[in-house]
């Protein structure tokens, strides 16, 4: 029988988390090995991608946005580099204000320098583009990074240097030599660490089933909205997101019963509903999506070892902040494993356990 080698990180999933901490391994000099089965559809290929400093109905500012956003924006810079184009994208993101609470919240806060520094300077006139509706708000800063193009450049990417295998990720066994071993559909893998990053799918994991998951499905549509400037991102309880060339993505609702990747028809009908109160020109839906967000918690990262099998690793529960929070945690997490150092307390598995 031929020597199996035992590999130093294997990682599970190759999705946001998946893939942000194998640029973090790789940058750090080691050759993690990526298991994924290529679905066509995943949280991560779902997400808008959408980066934004002020959020929510309070108008608030985002949690710990000084520290994730630069750190987002380098982590981006670097990839590009190394993938020879760039995937995360700056766009002025007009924030519609739709109710008289979030109009009086904003009234208290625009002039605080916390906030402000977040907004474009200066503010667009007329605020919304021709064919959007009117209304009260502001222009911040924001980014969106394309998901699905820079999931299947990286991939390809570790394909092109042997550090990805597409397979079905199956059942996992530690021994007491401090070795995982993952039977996978492309046969037995061994490992000194084992990381999961599975996204939903880990909920059901024996290993991890014990965490507080409340995952959320959301869905998306895919739109032709010729008529419509592209230039900004528009966001009234729902948002906009152009892509060039007349084309658009908006999305997308939290339904908690339904966690399939179905799209609904009341899921389109929401969509289209919203979308109403944002643009008085013409649409046309051109694709449907649907996936679940892997939420646990407070829609917050969960990382580090199992506290009885230190072989296994985690890696989740961005929810649908991924593209903010996932190369801060995936540093975290990359440091943790290779020298040891504790995760903050507020991501740490162990103290889910």
């Amino acid at each position: 029988m031929p020597h199996q080698p035992i590999h130093e990180f294997v990682i599970a999933g190759h999705g946001l988390a998946g893939a942000s901490l194998a640029w973090e391994l790789i940058r750090r000099g080691h050759r993690p090995l990526v298991i994924d089965r290529e679905e066509a559809v995943t949280s991560s290929l779902v997400a808008a991608g959408i980066v934004t400093p002020i959020t929510g109905q309070r108008v608030a500012l985002g949690w710990r946005i000084a520290e994730f956003w630069p750190c987002a924006a380098e982590f981006h810079k670097t990839t590009a580099a190394l993938l020879g184009r760039n995937f995360f994208h700056f766009l002025p993101h007009v924030r519609l204000l739709s109710t008289e609470d979030e109009e009086r919240r904003w009234a208290e806060k625009r002039n605080d320098p916390a906030f402000a520094q977040w907004l474009v300077s200066p503010q667009p006139d007329p605020l919304v583009p021709p064919g959007a509706v009117a209304g009260p708000g502001f222009a911040m800063q924001s980014a969106w990074l394309d998901v699905p193009g820079w999931i299947r450049a990286s991939r390809q990417w570790l394909k092109d240097r042997q550090l990805f295998l597409a397979a079905d990720a199956g059942p996992v066994s530690t021994d007491p030599a401090g070795h995982a071993t993952m039977a996978t559909s492309a046969g037995t893998i061994h490992a000194r660490t084992i990381v999961f990053c599975q996204g939903h799918e880990a909920s059901r994991h024996p290993h991890f089933s014990w965490l507080r998951w409340k995952s959320a499905k959301g869905e998306i549509l895919d739109l032709s909205i010729p008529d419509l400037s592209g230039d900004r991102i528009l966001n009234r309880s729902q948002w906009l997101l152009p892509l060039g060339h007349g084309r658009f993505r908006s999305g997308s609702g939290y339904a908690w019963d339904d966690l399939t990747a179905k799209p609904t028809e009341s899921g389109r009908r929401a969509i289209e509903a919203q979308l109403a109160s944002i643009i008085t020109v013409p649409w046309q839906v051109t694709g449907h999506s649907a996936a679940v967000r892997p939420i646990i918690r407070e829609s917050r990262a969960i990382i580090g070892r199992h506290p009885a099998h230190p072989q296994l690793a985690f890696f989740n529960g961005l929810g649908s902040k991924g593209v903010l929070h996932a190369p801060w945690f995936a540093a975290q997490l990359a440091d943790h494993l290779i020298t040891g150092r504790p995760p903050e307390y507020e991501a740490d598995l162990c103290r889910n356990a």
